[in-house]
């Protein structure tokens, strides 16, 4: 499945991040010693599984896309830690996870941004709007019927702003005031940085993933790609 990619698309792979104790084991057995520490720091065990499954699907959803063994890749973060393949390679690819669902973007030459968070109806989200959001993004967020759709709106928001903030390489601070919804009828916004602190245009999509979760996408460019997907790692 993951030989297939071509330049203009992106795959998307939502991994489920509870598993038997056999798959974390095979799993954590591909990870550089650097993950293998990330993953040791994590508070709780359900939390230290859950990134070992995490970044061994990345592993080897990139390691089927170059056809290399996963456990030799080797990764680099850049200034403000958005990870790369480390050498001359055009493949693009993003991480995220949160709860038991990881999803993964994958596409080649376009850098990508992919992120998913679970909803928290009881959150109270309009002061944080109001203070750091443009204006029109905290009235979408306030006009909401109740605090479940409120909070569902804040996240629809807030995944894409964490989207292109990952895209781009840059700092969750300067995504905030990005205008990321608007009223096209297209499958996807084009969203620009009137500041210039996130430079280029960005087509945002959101994402389907299951009930009481929301995700989003962001590629560099005005045009939306196309997206295959969602694949499952047990496709693998």
């Amino acid at each position: 499945m993951t030989d297939d990619i071509d330049a203009p698309g992106v795959q998307v792979w939502t991994v489920p991040l509870d598993r038997p104790p056999a798959t974390v084991a095979a799993l954590s057995r591909i990870l550089s010693e650097r993950e293998a520490e990330r993953g040791d720091r994590c508070r709780f065990e359900t939390d230290r599984r859950r990134f070992v499954v995490a970044h061994g699907a990345l592993r080897l959803i990139l390691a089927g896309c170059l056809d290399v063994p996963p456990e030799e890749l080797r990764l680099k973060r850049g200034r403000h830690g958005k990870p790369r393949l480390a050498g001359s390679s055009d493949l693009r690819f993003s991480l995220s996870h949160s709860g038991e669902l990881a999803l993964v973007a994958v596409t080649r030459h376009r850098e990508v941004g992919v992120d998913v968070d679970r909803l928290r109806p009881g959150l109270p989200v309009e002061p944080f709007t109001e203070r750091f959001f443009p204006a029109a993004d905290a009235r979408f967020v306030a006009a909401a019927a109740g605090p479940t759709e409120r909070a569902e709106r804040f996240l629809r928001l807030w995944t894409r702003k964490e989207a292109v903030v990952k895209a781009a390489g840059a700092r969750l601070a300067q995504g905030l005031g990005l205008k990321v919804l608007t009223e096209s009828e297209s499958d996807a916004d084009v969203v620009r940085d009137p500041s210039g602190q996130i430079p280029g245009a960005w087509s945002v999509r959101d994402l389907p993933v299951p009930d009481g979760c929301l995700a989003a996408l962001a590629v560099a460019g005005a045009v939306a790609p196309s997206i295959s997907g969602p694949h499952s790692v047990d496709e693998l």
